[in-house]
Order: C-alpha cells, then structure tokens, then sequence
C-alpha cells in the first residue's frame, strides 16, 4: 500500500472523527445526554469511558456515530433523563446539534486550503521555464523537444544565445522562430549545463489551443498547405509544457482565497451530486459497469477505491496539489451528501424538524424507518456498485 493511500485513509477517518466530534460537542454544549462517541461500527475494537460518555474505536471504518439519548425511537428514556433526551430539547438546539458534524467539513476544508496556499501555494496561470512535459511523439512522429534530447525537469535558461528569464521569454523565442528552423538551447540538468539544438516542427492551434495538424521538421515546406480554420495560428512547434507557477500567501490573503475556493468547491460539489444521481437513474452508472478497461474520471461515480487509487498515484508522482484537492473536494461533497433531507442521514433530521415547526405536530420517527431502510438499501447497493466499478474498471488517473 503506497504512502498517498495511507493518508488518503488516515484522513477520511480524521474527517470522520471530526464530523463526529462537532455533534458531540454541541450536544454537550447544550445539556444533551450523549453516552457512546465512536469511530466505526460494529464490535468495539478499543474504547474508554469518561464521564458519562464512552469513547471508542469500533470494527467496521465505515463511519462514526455519537449515541444521542432519545435519538433512538425504540428506546426507553429514563425518568432521570428525560429532560436532557433528544426529543425534550428545543428545535434550535437539535438543529444545531445536527448540523454541527456537517459544518466541521468546511471548517476542515478551509484549514487545509489556508495551509496550502501558506505552504505550497497555487499555480498562478503563469509557467516556469522548468518543463513539466516533453512531448515523445506527436501524431506517431517523433517530437523535436524528445529529437533534441530534452527531458522533463530540464530548466531552458538560454535560447538562440538570449537569457529566458521566465516562460513568456521561452514561448516568445520560440513563436519568434519559423518551422523547419533551428532553436539552440541551453538548459540546466542536475547542476550542469547543457548545450541542445531543436528543430521546430510546424503546428496549426485552433484559437482554443487545440492541436490541429502536425508537420515533422523534415515536412515543413513539402506539399500543399492547409489552409487554417478562421482564429487558427500555424507556429513554430518544439513539444513542451512549463510547470506551472506557484504562488504562496501570508495568513489574511491565505484567508480571502481560501473562502473563494471553499464556495467555488461547495458549488461544484452540489452539481456532483446532482450527476451522481443522473448517473444512477439516467443508465450512465449501468453502461459504464458493462464496459471494458479503464475508463475515464467521469465515466460513472467515484469510489472511495478510485479515489484511492488517485491519491496514491498524486502522491507518488508528487503532485502534492492534486492530493489536496482531492481530499477538500470529498470533504465537502460528504458534508453535503449528510445534508440531503433523507433519512437516516442528518438531513433527514432536519427536515423532521421543519416538517414539525410548520405543521406544529409531531412525527412518529418510526413511521420512517421504511424509507430510512429504503435510503440505506439505495446507498449500499450504490457503493457495492461502484466498488465493483472502481475494481474491475478502474479509473485513468487524469495526470
């Protein structure tokens, strides 16, 4: 097991034990009776006792639960503890109670980004002139960066006998330089430097960058040309890509883009859910479990086991940002998930609630034990569904 899907791992259960942690704690900030706090299902692996509460590690890492006095509609309730039993505590205070596991999953979002942009920082939009990619072939002919010897990590420090300062330098030396002409580079290789020459292809670019056509060196000029679709450039083609710029914050700028992004994640993560469920109903889910190979991102939902398998891959190949987002983007997509107005999940709670503060009747909860089993039934054919998917087609790590 590779060190990014430990992590991937050690921090779902960490999100869990979070999520837990902000319904216990509000249920004692308010005087509810909270007697069992635990991580996992089934038979207690580990556990101690203070105070009242229990606390522990249980068998199945499949979640966690906080055992909420009266939460339970088949329990008896003590005489003693009827006035800190869930249904004898006010409305606001059950919301609230409810609602806290969730709200800890963009406060643990946010953290994370803070930290990030503090650390690591995000790409700017800006390149380097250290190349991320060298492209080996282009349209099954060798490409001239591959010709030329240059390889992914060289930094282009001189072309055609002008320093490059930055990206804008490089791409502007080789846009200034015809195909089929000669680019001499110098470039910095594990503290040495190296002389290479490259001959440039010929490539057509739509206006949204898109490769078009391709002409090997040896081509340029042989046969009729092309003529380009309107907003099409024909240039110059060497076959790299500069790593990108990255751009760290102090604390109060960290702040304003993390909360930027924590909305921008929140909006995505409302239409992923939306697309889990179009996948599901709409057949996308069905065909893409009758298919063959590895399949793309997006070709049926996410498991945990394809998630897995992307953090491991992020982590080797030390695309460290990746793995950041892929840990917010599950953060917040769970948090919301929980907030579905389904039961059991704690937005099925809620809408209990509502449903008694408009009407100013009660509800008999074991009236919806039916659909709450039908709601589990759903999601645990799902999730047996997409581990299936996840092994016997797993995902293309999209890097």
């Amino acid at each position: 097991m590779s060190l990014g899907v430990i992590l991937f791992i050690v921090s779902i259960l960490v999100v869990v034990m979070i999520h837990e942690a902000g319904h216990l704690l509000a249920a004692k900030f308010f005087n509810f009776k909270a007697t069992k706090f635990f991580v996992g299902f089934g038979p207690p692996l580990w556990s101690f006792k203070k105070g009242e509460t229990e606390y522990g590690i249980a068998a199945i890492p499949a979640g966690g639960f906080v055992k909420i006095v009266g939460m339970n509609p088949y329990e008896e309730v003590p005489e003693e503890d009827q006035a800190r039993s869930y249904p004898n505590k006010p409305a606001w205070q059950r919301a609230i109670v409810l609602v806290a596991g969730s709200a800890t999953h963009w406060v643990v979002a946010f953290v994370i980004l803070v930290v990030t942009t503090m650390t690591i920082g995000f790409p700017t939009g800006q390149g380097t002139n250290e190349l991320a990619l060298v492209e080996r072939t282009v349209e099954g002919q060798t490409a001239p960066a591959a010709e030329a010897g240059l390889r992914a990590g060289d930094v282009i420090v001189e072309i055609n006998g002008s320093e490059t300062r930055d990206w804008d330098d490089t791409r502007a030396a080789i846009r200034a330089t015809a195909p089929g002409e000669t680019l001499n580079l110098v470039v910095e290789r594990e503290g040495r430097r190296l002389d290479l020459s490259a001959r440039l292809g010929e490539a057509t670019f739509s206006k949204e960058g898109e490769l078009l056509a391709y002409r090997a060196p040896d081509a340029v000029g042989e046969g009729p040309v092309d003529t380009p679709a309107p907003g099409a450039e024909v240039v110059g083609f060497l076959g790299v890509q500069p790593e990108p710029l990255f751009e760290t914050k102090g604390l109060i700028g960290a702040v304003g883009d993390s909360g930027k992004r924590v909305g921008e994640i929140t909006v995505l993560s409302v239409k992923g859910i939306g697309q889990v469920f179009t996948m599901v109903f709409g057949g996308e889910l069905w065909d893409a479990l009758q298919g063959e190979g590895e399949r793309e991102v997006d070709e049926g939902p996410l498991g945990l086991v394809g998630a897995g398998r992307i953090a491991g891959e992020s982590v080797q190949k030390g695309q460290f940002l990746n793995f950041v987002g892929l840990i917010v983007g599950f953060t917040i997509f769970v948090g919301l998930m929980n907030l579905l107005p389904l039961p059991p999940l704690d937005g099925g709670h809620l809408a209990v609630l509502a449903w008694e503060k408009v009407t100013g009747k009660a509800v008999d909860i074991r009236k919806l034990i039916p659909v709450a089993a039908a709601v589990i039934g759903f999601f645990v054919i799902l999730f047996i569904a997409v581990l299936y998917l996840d092994l016997a087609r797993p995902v293309r790590v999209p890097f």
